[in-house]
């Protein structure tokens, strides 16, 4: 149903703390209208903003004069429900939420015209078509009723599960509810009956829907925020955060598009630029306690068709009528020329070293992130931490300690531009910390440093505190931050987001931070191309090697090779899944110069266990290969190899072979093709690979060899064992080898750094 969007919005959100409300020059002064006995429900514009109508909890609709700011008429009905103007302002409908009736007033006499009352179920939400005479009726009995209200005809009846919410589009084509209790939205065809999609935001519930102006984007709102979503296309746009509070009721779009009002729970409006996807300002004036359930709640909004007046019901039994100034637009302001010309320095990170040398993990960083660097990428996971939901503000102020800390030099600096790119997120925040190093590991850790993310930006010691985490709707390819003397500016692939000032003039932290977006769901992030510059950054330089995919049509063989003798007594170029180490079932160690590994007994006869070590001392990605390691002992386990592909989709080593001393497994996903094969026991196992074939040596002789087509490249090494035993399982291995890498024209294997020996294949040189 959905066709690809031919444009994405770049979207920033800031909060009020951070910026001047530039698009409003003052506070928005509103009226009080009173005179309703209970809680108000329900407010509503005419045409030509010439009436206002208000309905309360108890059924009393009240029609108002906007100018005079007077009561014209009163007309009682028995409950609550929704008030809604036909196009033309002849009639106001009033749906009974206790009954199965809706009522057409004459607004101007009060008078009953027409009562609609042959549906079956209780009335949950109506709405005028905007071009036609039809009226929508939704039910609690599972069904969405479209009536000519000229002539009583019943057009069309749409089977839709508890609706409520109805809101058409511009010309009346498409309507929307949501679903009661949940968080769906449905959209259906009008002329047709027909379904079209379903729209699912990331909350718990929908409390509210509107469609904008031109009926290219249908906001939804409920808890936790405002989503924003493409009605062309079902892409999630943007998403409004909630200011504070639990959950947003209402929202409403202005006539003109440019001004998004979202109904709170705890008495106050959030408005937004739309436009520029700023955070205008919060209105506060609604004056309900909360003690009695929902008289603190911002029932409903809507704007005057000229966009000058807000009305909002609210349960202090009042309506309000605030003045709206129109937001003005933001020019770009000019890039600091500190930070242009020849004196500027840059650092290039591109992750391509293999190594996190150049950071540092911050101290008491709770161990539920892993950060790693794998395929000329910085790699960051986090682990599930909370059984239930959290609030959003703690949550996000808890997680903010999953940073990493740029050390590769002291930075002290009044104007300093930092970039990193973010590749693939789920489910998670990332970006660039910078500001002020931490006062104490502890309290108040981050107060004079901000968070530049994908979908995040913001001081997260203020989060939990009332000033909110504005939000990103869609995910920046590329964060650029500059600082410019108590300045921020944010910039994405070129183009100009945001700016605003800070009460620091100078910065001496950089690092990177990652945060799941929901404590109890893993996340995992992968980011590159980290870069730092500026007029103080010192001259070094860092030659910055082609990537991979520039060199794939060429592929230029290394002879240089990598050994890992294991004689150093540290396993730094290998990686332990972090599940399998928090099951401390295997142990895996460097010790009198070889790998020596003990895996605990199982809890039951013949169950097949597999542990793995990943090497992780160099970025790989090879058209051919050669790779061989020595089992010196092996008991109670099968030992050897994986090698194969990363799939990180459906198990990290779905896509790789276990090539062991006795046996081989084939990967999961190709199961069937290659058959698993047994042999007698190999004590070095040598393994040849090019381009998707495979050839397997032992001590210089030919065991065997097959072709995996699904395979033509390799960029996933390790050691992994299996164990089918209960007894106590324990294997030795050394002499780890890999050579003829596929790698960057400008640079050979590096291996001085990490104190290994480079050789050529049955020669050893030292370098």
């Amino acid at each position: 149903m959905f066709m690809k969007a031919n444009q994405f919005f770049t979207i920033i959100f800031l909060i009020s703390v951070f910026v001047l409300p530039k698009t409003f020059a003052a506070d928005a002064p509103h009226t009080i209208l009173e005179g309703h006995a209970d809680v108000v429900y329900s407010v509503a514009f005419n045409s030509d903003g010439s009436m206002l109508a208000s309905k309360s909890k108890q059924g009393t609709i009240k029609i108002w004069n906007p100018t005079t700011r007077q009561p014209v008429s009163t007309i009682n009905t028995n409950t609550g429900g929704d008030i809604v103007f036909s196009p033309d302002g002849r009639l106001l409908a009033s749906g009974d939420e206790r009954g199965k009736v809706v009522n057409l007033w004459n607004p101007n006499s009060g008078e009953l015209i027409k009562t609609i009352n042959e549906h079956q179920g209780q009335v949950s939400s109506i709405a005028f078509s905007p071009n036609e005479t039809v009226l929508a009726i939704g039910t609690r009995d599972d069904k969405i009723y479209l009536w000519n209200y000229d002539t009583g005809k019943l057009l069309r009846i749409l089977g839709a599960k508890k609706p409520s919410g109805l809101s058409f589009n511009t010309d009346g084509s498409v309507l929307a509810n949501r679903v009661i209790g949940d968080r769906q939205i449905k959209v259906w065809d009008t002329n047709t009956g027909e379904f079209l999609y379903t729209f699912e935001p990331r909350v718990e519930l929908v409390f509210d829907i509107a469609f904008s102006p031109d009926g290219h984007i249908l906001a939804s709102a409920g808890w936790g925020g405002i989503d924003l979503w493409d009605t062309n296309t079902g892409e999630l746009l943007r998403s409004f955060p909630r200011q504070n509070g639990r959950f947003i009721i209402c929202v409403a779009f202005s006539p003109d598009g440019r001004v998004l009002a979202g109904g709170r729970d705890d008495k106050k409006i959030d408005l937004w630029d739309v436009n520029n996807a700023l955070f205008l300002k919060t209105l506060t004036g609604h004056a309900g306690d909360g003690r009695d359930g929902d008289t603190a709640f911002v029932y409903d909004v809507m704007f005057s068709p000229d966009g000058q007046i807000l009305a909002s019901a609210g349960g202090d039994k009042t309506v309000r009528l605030w003045e709206i100034t129109p937001p003005k637009e933001i020019a770009p302001p000019q890039f600091p020329e500190g930070l242009i010309g020849p004196n500027v320095k840059t650092w290039t990170e591109d992750f391509n070293a293999g190594h996190l040398d150049s950071w540092t993990k911050r101290e008491h960083q709770r161990e539920r992130v892993a950060w790693d660097v794998k395929n000329g990428q910085l790699e960051a996971r986090t682990q599930t931490f909370c059984n239930g939901r959290l609030n959003l503000n703690n949550e996000l102020a808890l997680n903010t300690n999953y940073t990493l800390e740029f050390t590769a030099f002291p930075i002290e600096a009044e104007q300093l531009r930092v970039k990193l790119k973010v590749d693939s997120t789920a489910e998670a925040n990332a970006g660039i910390f910078i500001g002020k190093k931490p006062d104490s590991s502890y309290h108040k850790v981050f107060q004079h440093a901000y968070l530049f993310a994908n979908h995040t930006l913001g001081n997260p010691d203020s989060w939990g505190h009332g000033s909110g985490a504005p939000k990103i709707g869609l995910n920046l390819k590329e964060i650029d931050v500059v600082f410019d003397r108590g300045h921020f500016y944010l910039y994405s692939d070129g183009e100009y987001i945001v700016d605003f000032q800070v009460n620091i003039q100078e910065i001496d932290y950089v690092g990177i931070a990652v945060f799941p977006k929901k404590c109890f769901e893993d996340a995992a992030v992968i980011l590159d191309d980290f870069e730092i510059s500026g007029p103080t950054i010192p001259d070094i330089r860092i030659p910055k090697e082609i990537p991979d995919d520039r060199i794939e049509d060429k592929p230029v063989e290394i002879e240089s090779a990598w050994v890992e003798d294991f004689n150093d007594g540290h396993l730094d170029s290998w990686t332990e899944d972090k599940n399998q180490k928090e099951r401390k079932r295997v142990t895996w160690q460097a010790k009198d110069g070889h790998l020596d590994v003990w895996i605990q007994p199982l809890l039951a006869k013949a169950l097949i266990q597999t542990y793995e070590l990943e090497f992780t001392g160099l970025p790989i990605k090879a058209e051919k290969l050669r790779v061989k390691v020595d089992v010196l002992e092996a008991h109670n386990a099968n030992v050897g190899m994986l090698i194969g592909q990363y799939d990180w989709t459906g198990g990290i080593f779905r896509r790789t072979y276990k090539i062991l001393h006795k046996s081989i497994w084939g990967p999961i996903e190709f199961r069937g093709q290659n058959p698993d094969v047994r042999y007698e026991n190999l004590k070095e196992i040598e393994i040849v690979f090019n381009k998707g074939h495979f050839e397997l040596l032992s001590e210089g002789e030919h065991i065997l060899e097959f072709d995996e087509p699904n395979l033509p490249t390799i960029d996933c090494l390790g050691i992994v064992a299996y164990t089918t035993e209960v007894p106590l399982a324990h294997f030795v291995m050394d002499n780890f080898v890999i050579s003829d890498l596929v790698a960057p024209e400008e640079k050979s294997l590096n291996i001085n750094a990490k104190g290994k020996a480079a050789v050529l294949w049955g020669e050893l040189k030292q370098q």
